[in-house]
Order: structure tokens, then sequence, then C-alpha cells
């Protein structure tokens, strides 16, 4: 990123975008493999559910951006999925999860002054639901002990 006052031309906005895009998927996608990993419908489970949820809305949000800035929106997925699925043990991909979801919400602020207006209002809402997931992966860390988180990676 170069000067943060400047804004974003169109293709630098969408190449933005499309990161960000691709780090939501594999967010959304790490999601549910902890999720196959859960003991399924307690406390927890349910919480990852709902950031799972929150992240796949994400990615409709975004991919409407980029539509509406005229581009077509990347199919990849970001690094961060095969990252996440290389970690053993479901307390430790929380953790994990919780820090890519730090990472996102520090590429919001830095590039809000340069996005539009309308891209600024959906990153904003983005960056709000990334806060509420930060807490809630803090929530599933600390109520569940690590042995009953473990015990779903041996199924």
């Amino acid at each position: 990123m170069t000067d943060r006052n400047q804004p974003f031309s169109s293709a630098e906005q969408v190449a933005y975008l499309n990161r960000m895009l691709e780090a939501e998927r594999a967010g959304a996608k790490a999601l549910m493999a902890i999720l196959e990993m859960s003991p399924r419908h307690g406390e927890a489970w349910a919480a990852l559910r709902r950031m799972h949820n929150d992240e796949a809305h994400n990615c409709v949000l975004i991919g409407k951006q980029i539509k509406r800035l005229g581009a077509d929106y990347s199919h990849a997925t970001g690094e961060f999925l095969d990252k996440l699925i290389a970690i053993h043990g479901n307390r430790a991909r929380v953790e994990f999860l919780a820090k890519g979801l730090r990472w996102a919400v520090k590429r919001f602020d830095e590039a809000m002054p340069c996005l539009d207006e309308e891209v600024q209002g959906t990153i904003a809402q983005i960056r709000e639901s990334h806060l509420r997931s930060i807490e809630l992966c803090e929530q599933v860390c600390n109520v569940l002990p690590a042995d009953v988180i473990e015990q779903g990676l041996a199924r």
C-alpha cells in the first residue's frame, strides 16, 4: 500500500477486494474444517457455526462490491486455509483463526481511507463481524477444556 491518504484506483480497489475475498473464503472453509471436527450442537459449536455464517455472508458482500465496480471476482481461496489445516487440535485452530481475523481487521483499517464510500460501508460492516468473531473465538477457547476440543480431532 502506498500513501494512505490517496484513494485507490479502480483496479487497486478491485485487487484489494479480491485479496480480502480470498481471505474471507479461506476463513469460511477453515471454520467448516473446525466444525467437522467439533462435538455438535454445544455452545462452542453454535458459536463456530455463527462465525461460519458471517464469513460466508462477508464473501457475498465483497463479491457484490467487486461486481458493482464492473470486475470479476476471484474464485481462489487464500493461503490461510492450508495454514490452519496444518495445525493440530481445534483449540489451536480456533486461536489461529482469531489471529487471522485480527490480520483482516488490520488490513481493513489500513485500506479504509483509500476505498470509495460504498466499499467503506461494506468493509466497516465486515470489520464489525470480525470483531464479534474474535470475541467468540476467545469464548470458545475458554468454554471448552482442551481435552473436549481435542477429542473432536480424533474422530
